[in-house]
């Protein structure tokens, strides 16, 4: 069973209009696209943004009787609802997902047409709200039938495609989830940290990152450590998100430095990270432009002459849950992290201890 890369990323939220509109002049997203359509339950309306390869579906409802949209909103905030990989033939595809144990919640394939376009979707249950859905197209001019294409055109930042999705459950929960993951979509384990990883600090998080056998599909789990005496990122999002859900959405780009500049440029505002966590990469890489990066709030791993550029934007809505993170892959690196996190995790400690 082959994986390919995410087909888009479907974000429900109050106001569709105002969060494109905010995707479109903050973050550099093309809008490609809207329709208005009848939901499962009522009318809804989406936008279609697109950065190079990466697909975002940004949904409000247009009437209370959408009402499987609007409660989600309520209980969650503005956050992403689903994410969707594309199929060649959904009804094998479908006959592989029972055999595999899938919690199907869609009756069978779900069929949408609209003149000429047609796809077949299939809707998996994912955490507590969420899904995955599995999509066959056909003469589709967006990720979905119905959408009315914009004419307008315009040039967008180095964003490549979606590079990883990241999520957070409760205690407990990851190893579940974990196999289920593996378990569907046929993918290989790359690596669980835990405890022992975070030793000798009062926070911490068990992870586990998945990966599609080309790489073109990655996935990342995490859970809170209970037996921590403070609460991680991981406990909040938990908490505001009122249950487990994506935690936030990676973008692979071209050219971090820059990007964090044109963005900033635009309003949009990046975690800040301790001191404490550049001056540590500064005595022991001193060859890489640390001042650059201080400026540019981007944390950096290296692997030989492989490196990895992450930042972390803070969150898009009111509440302290949703992110989104641009990295950059340097020589083909093909980690997630994993030091960066313990570094991070570390400065932070240090930081709010008043130690630096």
């Amino acid at each position: 069973m082959i994986i390919n890369e995410v087909l888009f990323v479907e974000i429900f939220v109050g106001m569709g209009k105002m969060v494109a509109w905010w995707h479109e002049h903050a973050l550099g997203f093309s809008l490609k696209g809207k329709r208005e359509f009848k939901g499962q339950h009522g009318q809804q309306i989406s936008y279609w943004l697109q950065n190079g390869d990466a697909n975002l579906i940004i949904t409000s409802a247009l009437e209370p009787a959408a009402h499987d949209l609007v409660s989600f909103i309520d209980r969650h905030g503005n956050s992403i609802k689903r994410f969707a990989i594309e199929v060649d033939d959904i009804e094998l595809f479908y006959d592989k997902l029972r055999l595999k144990n899938a919690i199907i919640l869609s009756a069978g394939i779900e069929w949408q047409e609209t003149k000429d376009e047609k796809c077949g979707v299939i809707r998996c249950k994912l955490f507590d709200d969420n899904e995955i859905v599995f999509v066959q197209r056909i003469n589709c001019q967006g990720p979905l039938p119905g959408f009315t294409i914009q004419e307008k055109k315009k040039k967008s930042n180095s964003v490549v495609r979606i590079d990883h999705l990241a999520s957070a459950v409760r205690t407990n929960e990851s190893d579940f989830w974990n196999n289920y993951l593996l378990q569907i979509l046929d993918l290989k384990h790359v690596q669980t940290i835990g405890e022992e990883f975070f030793a000798n600090l009062s926070t911490g998080m068990k992870m586990h990152v998945l990966s599609s056998k080309d790489n073109k599909f990655n996935k990342v789990i995490v859970e809170p450590l209970p037996e921590k005496t403070r609460k991680s990122q991981v406990d909040i999002f938990l908490q505001h998100n009122f249950g487990s859900g994506i935690q936030h959405l990676a973008f692979e780009v071209d050219d971090l430095i820059d990007l964090v500049k044109d963005l900033k440029s635009r309003g949009v505002v990046f975690t800040p990270v301790p001191q404490k966590y550049y001056d540590e990469m500064q005595n022991e890489f001193p060859d890489l432009p640390i001042e650059m990066m201080r400026k540019s709030n981007v944390l950096c791993e290296k692997d030989g002459d492989k490196l990895l550029l992450q930042v972390f934007t803070e969150p898009i809505g009111d509440r302290p849950t949703l992110f989104y993170e641009f990295i950059q892959r340097v020589n083909n690196y093909d980690g997630f992290g994993a030091r960066n996190v313990h570094q991070l995790f570390k400065s932070l400690e240090i930081h709010i201890n008043g130690e630096a």
